[in-house]
Parts: structure tokens; sequence; C-alpha cells
């Protein structure tokens, strides 16, 4: 484990800043740390916590004045290079730690996905992006929507959930294998969510063999939490349909707030979105949709028309 302290460097170069309030800076002469400068602490707990499950993530190092120095993997993701073999990874490494229970004294174990968030986050996207792209919209209807689809979205088996799982939280180090980054909200949720939010990735399109294993892998997974046919089905779909609308609220913020590089990734969000309501399109990837989905799928069709 590398908790020594970097050597300072003044000279520092930015990086592309992501989603939230973290910012990272390489030193111009590099020295295998990054300087992050956040609002929040380091993600010690889970750090350490996915450390003891054989995972990945980058290393701690010393705090700064406002911030922290991290290890530095690079600057490959899984959405640079989205082979099969970095997926079979990928998935591996989620069965480390999404079949395990946090430790109950560790900060995150009373943290969870639960209809009240979901609800919550649903709502916030309508505001962020659903309402400002409809020319007419009947809050109450939607209100109803959000709290229909927070219930069955936050409902079946749980597991433990990175909550973020997407290829640009996925480093793809240069001595091979793989490293999760962002996992700080790391919590217990439905037991789909983090392949739901790699199904609905806005990040890259998703090869045909990639999406296979996937496909695969969301099999299995309810297979071994006791789910099958369109049950199996239902609870994964309603979780993509949560975790997608959740994106676009997020991604709706950034583009209003200038982040035009955001606008790329809004509208693969969107297509999966649709996707998600089509039947037809359903039925093309293997999902067997029954009347539960067909009513809720059809409400959220009639609200975009």
């Amino acid at each position: 484990m590398r908790t020594t302290p970097p050597p300072y460097s003044a000279l520092v170069e930015a990086l592309t800043p992501e989603a939230g309030d973290r910012r990272y800076f390489r030193p111009v002469e590099v020295n295998g740390w990054l300087e992050v400068k956040s609002l929040g602490p380091p993600p010690r707990a889970t750090t350490d916590w996915l450390h003891q499950c054989g995972v990945r993530v980058p290393e701690i190092g010393a705090d700064t004045a406002d911030g922290y120095w991290v290890e530095d993997l690079g600057d490959i993701h899984l959405c640079h290079q989205p082979s099969a073999q970095n997926y079979r990874f990928l998935l591996g490494t989620w069965q480390r730690f999404g079949l395990r229970e946090l430790p109950g004294d560790h900060p995150n174990a009373k943290l969870a996905l639960d209809g009240e968030l979901f609800e919550r986050e649903l709502w916030l996207s309508c505001e962020h992006w659903l309402i400002p792209r409809l020319s007419t919209v009947d809050p109450e209807q939607l209100q109803l929507l959000c709290t229909r689809l927070a219930l069955l979205a936050s409902a079946g088996p749980r597991a433990t959930q990175h909550r973020d799982f997407h290829s640009r939280n996925v480093l793809l180090p240069k001595e091979g294998g793989i490293a999760l980054i962002d996992h700080q909200d790391l919590r217990t949720g439905p037991v789909f969510y983090d392949l739901a939010s790699l199904w609905t990735d806005a990040y890259l399109e998703i090869p045909p063999d990639c999406r296979a294993l996937l496909r695969g892998s969301i099999e299995q997974l309810g297979n071994d939490f006791g789910l099958s046919g369109s049950e199996l089905h239902h609870r994964f779909l309603f979780s993509a349909l949560q975790r997608v609308i959740k994106a676009l609220g997020t991604f709706g913020k950034l583009i209003a707030n200038g982040r035009d590089d955001y606008e790329e990734p809004a509208g693969r969000a969107m297509e999966h979105f649709r996707h998600l309501l089509d039947p037809t399109s359903l039925e093309q990837d293997g999902f067997k949709v029954g009347k539960k989905w067909q009513t809720e799928a059809r409400a959220w069709r009639q609200l975009l028309l």
C-alpha cells in the first residue's frame, strides 16, 4: 500500500473535469500521483473495503489543504477500449464486491438505494431534463409516474452497488486488468442496479459481443437470486429505466451550467430511454415483458408524445 506523501510539485496540469465537484491535476514532473481538489473527504473507507474484496482501486495518499493525493493509474478508461476481455474483467470484479455485504460499522452501511432516494432523484431529473423539453406536462401525472417507478425500481433482492458503474469510472492501467474509481457512494441497492448502469452506459456504443456478455450476466445474476422469466426481466428493466432517467437529469443540469461536452452522452441516454420504452426493441434484446412493464412503459411513452 502506497501511503507515503508524494513529493510536492508546484507545476500541475488540469485533467478533464468530471461531473462531480472533484478536480484532478497531474504534476508536470510525473510522480505516480494525482492531486485532487475536492469539497469532500477522500474515500478511504470504500477504498480499504474494496481492497479487502480483492478489487483494485487507486491508493489514497496524504491530505492537502484543499483535497488529497491519489494514485495515478493513467487516462485510459473502459470507454476507450471496450473489449470483451475488459468487460469480462469488469463483470468478474463486480462479483467480488457486489455479492458481499458491507460490515455493520462501515460508514456506508446505513446508506441505501431505496424508494425514497429514487423518487427524489427521478423528480429532480424531471425538473432538469424532461419538463424543460416537453411542450406540455401535467406535474401531478409526472409525480405519480416517478412515485410508481421509484417503488418498482427499489423492490426485490438487494446487493452491494457501486452506484455509478459506467465505462468512465473504469480505468485500464497499463499493466493490465481494471481499476474502479468514483466509488465513494457505494451502498446496498436493487440487485440489478450496477448492471443496469452498464447496460444504459451513455459514454459509448457498447460492441455487440460486450452487450452479449452483459446480457448473460443479467440472467445469471437473476438466477443466483432466485429470479427467472418476466419477473427477472421486469426487475432489471425497472432499474434500467430509473437509472437512465436519473442520468438524464444529471446531464441536463450539467448542460445548463455550460458543460456542452455532455450533449453527446445526453443524446445517447435519451436513445436508451426510448429503447427501454419500445416493446419491439426489448424483445429483440431477449427480454420478456408482461403487463406490469407494458403499463408503466406506455405511461412514460405517452408523456413523451
